[in-house]
């Protein structure tokens, strides 16, 4: 029986997707310089656009994970949730290894192997840090539903603010500050072993699923992160025009106002639950299942696209590269144990 789909958290899932693929297709450019193209500035200012991605993935995994009732079953996290997201992340980092090895250095089986042996300390793929605090919470994810189901609304928002007070705001401001004044509000090193940057995303993402869509404030939400967003960009300016001496301070807001922007971005989208076009919605629920796969191979899929298109017309490497994955994790989906075990 297929499960039945929540489309406001699909269709978060295909936008948060779109926005790191994009992210990913403009590192070039960024890397590269202003002086490397005019198109440099906008490539900058749609890249803070898409900063809401990663924090949005986490959001949702939160509310489907601390929402559902087989989350306190040990036996189904390890036969079933820890297969589905670690058994394809080993195939495509073994494959991801093979294959940057060998496009970068040439076919060298000794460096392929430390490299797929070293996957514990570090991922194979820059992008694939995602998947470690990931599987983290999937491990430890029976103690988090049981502390949410006993705990009051106080005690959430008490462990919110303070997540964001030291995971968000304070390692914000150290780095915004030079050395020499960031060090005071450096937290030493395991002062908050409990917290992390993501979790409040994890935990947030289940109190936002919570709130009555009628109760949702789409005027205040759609202002929060249309003036914030706007903020962010003018502020990433700022920071990419001087440097940290001549504007302290610069980077502490994108950081600050990330959580506000990733959470009314959430809000807006859950408002307009069974309200969205019924074309949208059979879209969003054919891709939306396709998200893990993309993820793990669209870093093979922009550097090839690369390879035929200059890497830096982000415009033009972002709609193909995006086809590409889709058409190839579609085909993979529908291969009777490769649909089990690659994606």
């Amino acid at each position: 029986m297929r499960r039945k789909r929540i489309i406001y958290i699909d269709i978060i899932r295909v936008v948060a997707m779109l926005a790191v693929v994009f992210a990913h297709t403009c590192a070039n450019i960024l890397i590269a310089g202003p002086s490397s193209s005019r198109t440099w500035a906008p490539a900058n200012m749609l890249v803070t656009v898409t900063e809401i991605a990663v924090p949005l993935f986490y959001m949702i995994s939160g509310a489907t994970i601390l929402n559902s009732s087989k989350t306190t079953d040990i036996k189904y996290l390890f036969k079933h949730r820890l297969v589905r997201v670690g058994v394809p992340f080993i195939i495509w980092a073994i494959i991801s290894a093979v294959y940057f090895q060998t496009i970068n250095e040439g076919f060298n089986l000794g460096a392929i192997v430390n490299k797929v042996a070293l996957l514990y300390h570090q991922p194979v793929v820059t992008a694939f840090w995602f998947l470690y605090p990931l599987l983290g919470f999937y491990l430890v994810s029976p103690a988090i539903k049981a502390f949410i189901d006993k705990a009051s609304d106080s005690v959430i928002n008490y462990i919110l603010i303070l997540w964001y007070i030291t995971n968000i705001f304070l390692p914000g401001l150290v780095s915004s500050l030079p050395p020499e004044s960031g060090i005071y509000f450096t937290a030493y090193g395991s002062v908050f072993t409990f917290l992390s940057r993501m979790a409040g995303y994890f935990i947030l993402g289940y109190k936002l699923s919570n709130v009555d869509k009628e109760k949702i404030n789409l005027k205040l939400h759609l202002n929060t992160f249309i003036i914030g967003m706007l903020l962010a960009i003018a502020n990433m300016y700022v920071i990419s025009k001087y440097s940290l001496q001549q504007k302290p301070l610069a980077s502490l807001l994108t950081a600050a106002l990330l959580p506000f922007l990733a959470s009314s971005a959430f809000l807006i989208l859950k408002k307009f639950e069974d309200k969205y076009p019924m074309r949208i919605q059979s879209s969003v629920e054919t891709i939306a299942p396709l998200t893990y796969g993309i993820y793990l191979t669209h870093g093979i899929v922009i550097d090839l696209v690369q390879h035929v298109i200059n890497p830096l017309n982000y415009l033009a490497v972002f709609p193909v590269a995006i086809l590409v994955c889709i058409v190839f994790v579609w085909a993979l989906s529908n291969i009777p144990f490769i649909n089990h075990y690659f994606i």
